[in-house]
């Protein structure tokens, strides 16, 4: 995947997104909003910018391995 671009208090920042295996990709519906989801409830919680989009890659890849936008019954984020 290409890396997320992030501009910040004027500097442009190009952050890697984790690997994932073709084969764990099941439906990509929904995970731009997953994205932003997990982006925005680190950066509430004043995270980093860095930390905020690593949130963001997690739920995006949480949700892309499964049929639907639906996230497990379990899923917890921890940095």
């Amino acid at each position: 995947a290409k890396p997320t671009i992030v501009v910040h208090n004027g500097e442009l920042k190009l952050i890697e997104v984790p690997t994932l295996d073709q084969s764990e990709i099941v439906d990509t519906n929904g995970a731009g909003d997953a994205f932003v989801g997990g982006f925005i409830s680190q950066l509430a919680r004043d995270k980093s910018i860095q930390k905020s989009v690593e949130a963001g890659h997690w739920a995006a890849q949480v949700v892309i391995r499964r049929s639907g936008c639906t996230l497990p019954e379990t899923c917890e984020y921890t940095d």
